[in-house]
C-alpha cells in the first residue's frame, strides 16, 4: 500500500483522485494546504493523518511514498522536480508543463534522479480507447479524417483556468486531450496547418481554440476546444469504408456506460450503438501508477508529454489570435 501526499486542496483531488487512491487500495496519508483550518471535512472523508502548511514540508516527510500534484499549471514542473529530488514517485496533473522549454527541465530531472513520474492523463486508462483502436478503427478502414469538440462553460474570472499567468486557457486545459486523441487515432505526429485562438481579453486566456492538423497521406484532423461554451464533447471519425463516433470520449460518467456509434459500411443512419460497462478511469490510472512504483524501476511517460506539447506549441505559434470580449456570452 502506497502512502500518498497531496499538494493542495484542489477540487479534482477531492472529487476524483483521492477517492481513486482509496478505491485502488492505497492511503491518502498527508495533505499540504495554506489553509489548514478549512480542510476538516476533507481530512475526515479520507482519514488523512497529517496536514502540512507548505508543499515543501510535505515533501520532506519520509513516510510518504508518492505525491499527487493538482496545483495550477505553472507549478507542475517545479514541484514534479522537487518530488523527484525528494525520492517520491510523482503523479502530476496534466498539462505537466506549459511548453517544450518547461518540459525540457523536467526531462533533465528524470535523467538525473530517475524515479517514477506520470502525467495524469486518466483518459489513457479507459478501455473504450483500446476498443476503438483495436476493434473499431480496423473495421471502418483507413482513417481519412476526424474531428473533436471538447467544451465546457466557466465564466468565473477568478478561476485558475482563467488566469494566463497561472497557465490557464482552453488549449492547455483541454486541448491536450484533443491532441492526444489525434495521436491515438492516427498513430503519428502531425503538422499544424492552421489555428485560431480567441482570447477573452487583452493578456487573457484562450476561451476558444480551433486547429487543423495534417497527419500525412491526405489524413486531416480538426478540433475545437472551448471554455465558455455549452458542455459538450464528441469525436467523429471518417474511414474509407465506415465511420465511428465517441459520444463522451474524455470523461464519461462513472455510473453510466461509455458509448460508441459506428457503421462498418458507411451510410446515413445512426449506426450501431456499442456500450461498455462503467469504469472509474481515475482508479485505473492510480492502479497503473502504483504498478510502476512497485516494479522498482525508473519510469515516466514524458515521451507522450513531448508528443502532445510539441503540437500545442506549434498551434500557438501558427495561430491567428483575436480578442473578443465574452460579456455577450454570459
Amino acid at each position: 500500500m502506497l502512502k500518498f501526499g497531496i499538494l493542495g486542496n484542489a477540487k479534482i483531488a477531492r472529487e476524483q483522485v483521492c477517492p481513486a487512491i482509496l478505491a485502488a487500495g492505497h492511503q491518502v496519508y498527508a495533505l499540504a494546504t495554506s489553509r489548514p483550518d478549512s480542510v476538516s471535512a476533507v481530512v475526515e472523508q479520507f482519514s488523512i493523518e497529517k496536514i502540512y502548511e507548505s508543499y515543501d514540508a510535505l515533501l520532506q516527510d519520509a513516510d510518504i511514498d508518492a505525491i499527487y500534484i493538482p496545483l495550477p499549471n505553472h507549478l507542475h514542473v517545479d514541484y514534479s522536480i522537487k518530488g523527484l529530488e525528494a525520492g517520491k514517485a510523482v503523479l502530476c496533473e496534466k498539462p505537466i508543463a506549459l511548453d517544450l522549454t518547461d518540459l525540457q527541465r523536467l526531462e533533465q530531472a528524470t535523467q538525473q534522479h530517475g524515479g517514477i513520474l506520470m502525467e495524469a492523463f486518466m483518459v489513457a486508462y479507459n478501455p473504450q480507447w483500446k476498443m476503438l483502436r483495436e476493434e473499431i478503427l480496423p473495421k471502418i478502414g483507413p482513417v481519412q479524417s476526424a474531428h473533436t469538440i471538447f467544451a465546457y462553460k466557466n465564466i468565473d474570472p477568478n478561476n485558475i483556468r482563467a488566469k494566463a499567468e497561472l497557465g490557464g486557457g482552453g488549449l492547455l486545459d483541454i486541448g491536450c486531450y484533443a491532441t492526444l486523441a489525434g495521436r491515438w487515432i492516427f498513430d503519428a505526429q502531425p503538422e499544424v496547418l492552421a489555428s485560431r485562438r480567441v482570447l477573452d481579453r487583452e493578456g487573457g486566456v484562450d476561451r476558444l481554440t480551433s486547429a487543423l492538423l495534417d497527419y500525412g497521406e491526405g489524413r486531416t484532423y480538426t478540433f475545437t476546444v472551448a471554455t465558455q461554451a455549452c458542455l459538450h464533447q464528441r469525436i467523429s471519425i471518417l474511414g474509407t469504408r465506415g465511420w465511428a463516433e465517441l459520444i463522451v470520449p474524455f470523461n464519461p460518467d462513472q455510473t453510466e456506460n461509455a458509448r460508441f456509434r459506428w457503421e462498418s459500411e458507411g451510410g446515413r443512419g445512426e449506426g450501431t450503438l456499442v456500450e461498455m460497462p462503467p469504469i472509474n478511469q481515475y482508479t485505473e490510472m492510480v492502479k497503473a501508477f502504483a504498478e510502476k512504483v512497485s516494479s522498482g524501476d525508473s519510469w515516466n511517460n514524458l515521451e507522450q508529454s513531448r508528443q502532445v506539447m510539441s503540437v500545442l506549441d506549434r498551434i500557438k505559434e501558427a495561430s491567428v489570435t483575436d480578442v473578443v470580449p465574452s460579456d455577450h456570452l454570459k
